[in-house]
């Protein structure tokens, strides 16, 4: 009896010290301090008077490095003492100035080689909040960004965790060749920036939890790049069970897609024109300023970013959709109505201009429906071929995949809604560009001033709505709660979306149904000749 009354006080917190009896202070949760542990050792951040705490620079990854480099991300490297995490760390090497509409909002202020980071955002008090929990993948082409230039105060102020990361970009993310998968069990390379993005979601199911936040409610979202990441990982199986919500925003990897055997050859050419003959030993001691200048060179050399390997990415996203083996989670996903003008200069003068120009962009990208992209582009003078090229650019490149995704949702049972974003941010030459290409993004994280727009107070009534749309998403997985505008889920019968705009509201019949089923047509006319090709040969 003594022994079990022993225990019974012991289970209670009751300790005997001589014979006396004290009670033991009871132990609260451990809160969400200035140093948090993480994977490899502690980190020191900053906290804000509102509350509000920030951590830079969290290593999720070693240095992808001599060795490392191209090679898949390796465990963390610990360290000794409190790693400080006051400012962000360096991005990825990329690209600096283009000359174009994006090089403010995308510049990084420094770059190095090693760059896997990323950035933890939280108003939690106590770890066992387990707050919904939303991964920023940045946007970029797969070329430039980084995950520092997106704040977390609106999105806490929500009641999330949020979390932007880094990868590799450009030829250190995306470089297929032979003598690397032969490093691999699988026989699989390239798509190492996708897989620095899978190591990071690792990394948050392993530690967010320090940081109040809840491993088993992660919500993926990115815009452009990001958001055509976002599509590979629900793909991936790689990346089961890292997630539980998708939000894709203006981008997905539904048209054709480059096969290994491709992006091996374009590899060997990319590596020919950095050394010769070099072995892939020597490649990794080149300067990553020489790898970076060849890459930007010539412009075929950017073609196989995101590449069916047959592991990370085992087959196209349109046949991994229509066989239901994407991740089932609910999505959701849209694009703007103006995506090509901001993005033209960029893309389009390599065509030429005017109604010649368009006319060689139109046989080069959909040549099997050539004939029919009048009826819905038309083009009479150079005026209205550099319109009709600037919407059928965007519509190909984002409002076509959208939709895509959206239908190709059908076969798993989880729900998706579709938006369509028609808000015209208050910039320069906004009757120009309209609503362009990551117009949304200001809205979404709260810097309206993004791009630099000067905000009024409806602005930032879009950008609270917007906000905490996303974040109910984030937290139940439907967009849909109290005070919020109904938002029907998609159907291919209803074809229903949610415009946000200076007309926020339910939108049912079709989203420019006509013009999406002319990229319906091309993409399937262009998987048969690939399939026919690769027969003959």
């Amino acid at each position: 009896m003594q022994i079990r009354t022993t225990l019974a006080l012991a289970a209670l917190g009751l300790v005997t010290s001589g014979c006396g009896t004290e009670v033991a202070e009871p132990q609260g949760p451990a809160a969400v301090g200035a140093e948090v542990p993480v994977t490899g050792g502690t980190i020191r951040g900053l906290i804000g008077a509102d509350g509000l705490k920030q951590y830079h620079g969290v290593p999720y990854a070693a240095p992808p490095v001599g060795d490392r480099r191209w090679a898949p991300p390796a465990p963390v490297e610990p360290w000794q003492d409190v790693r400080d995490a006051t400012a962000p760390g360096p991005g990825c090497v990329q690209q600096g100035d283009q000359g174009g509409f994006y090089d403010a909002a995308t510049a990084v202020a420094a770059m190095d080689e090693d760059c896997l980071l990323l950035n933890v955002w939280t108003r939690a008090e106590h770890v066992d909040e387990a707050a919904p929990v939303m991964v920023w993948i940045h946007g970029g082409g797969l070329t430039v960004g980084s995950g520092d230039a997106y704040p977390g105060e609106l999105l806490t102020s929500k009641g999330v965790v949020l979390v932007t990361i880094n990868y590799r970009l450009g030829p250190f993310g995306f470089l297929a060749l032979p003598e690397l998968g032969a490093e691999s069990e699988s026989g699989a390379s390239g798509n190492q920036g996708i897989r620095d993005q899978i190591a990071a979601l690792e990394w948050v199911r392993d530690n967010v939890g320090n940081f109040g936040g809840d491993p088993g409610n992660v919500t993926i979202f990115g815009e452009s790049a990001g958001s055509m990441s976002v599509s590979f990982l629900q793909a991936s199986p790689l990346a089961r069970g890292l997630f539980h919500r998708v939000i894709g925003q203006s981008g997905g990897a539904f048209g054709p897609m480059t096969v290994a055997d491709a992006a091996e050859t374009a590899g060997a050419e990319f590596a020919a024109a950095l050394a010769g003959d070099a072995s892939l030993s020597a490649l990794r001691t080149l300067p990553a300023d020489h790898v970076l200048a060849t890459f930007l060179s010539n412009p075929a050399f950017s073609q196989a970013l995101g590449i069916v390997d047959g592991e990370v990415i085992p087959d196209e996203l349109s046949a991994i959709f229509a066989r239901g083996e994407q991740a089932d989670v609910p999505v959701m996903i849209g694009s703007n109505a103006d995506e090509g003008t901001a993005l033209f200069s960029y893309l389009g003068p390599a065509f030429g201009d005017g109604l010649a120009g368009f006319e060689a962009y139109v046989a080069a990208t959909l040549g099997e429906v050539a004939d029919d992209v009048r009826a819905h582009y038309p083009a009479t003078d150079d005026a209205q071929a550099m319109e009709s090229w600037m919407d059928l650019m965007g519509d190909a490149m984002f409002t076509w995949p959208m939709r895509a995704w959206a239908r190709a949702m059908q076969t798993v049972p989880s729900e998706t809604w579709l938006y369509w974003f028609t808000k015209e941010p208050p910039i320069a030459e906004s009757d120009r560009y309209g609503a362009f290409h990551a117009a949304e993004i200001g809205y979404v994280f709260g810097n309206v001033d993004l791009f630099g727009a000067v905000p009024a107070d409806a602005d930032h009534a879009l950008s609270d709505l917007m906000a905490t749309v996303w974040t109910q998403f984030a937290r139940t997985g439907n967009p849909n709660g109290e005070g919020l505008p109904e938002w029907p889920a998609y159907t291919p019968e209803s074809e229903a979306y949610m415009e946000f705009g200076a007309d926020t509201g339910a939108r049912s019949g079709g989203l420019r149904a006509a013009k999406m089923e002319l990229f319906e047509r091309a993409w399937a006319l262009q998987r048969e000749s690939a399939r026919l090709q690769a027969e003959t040969d």
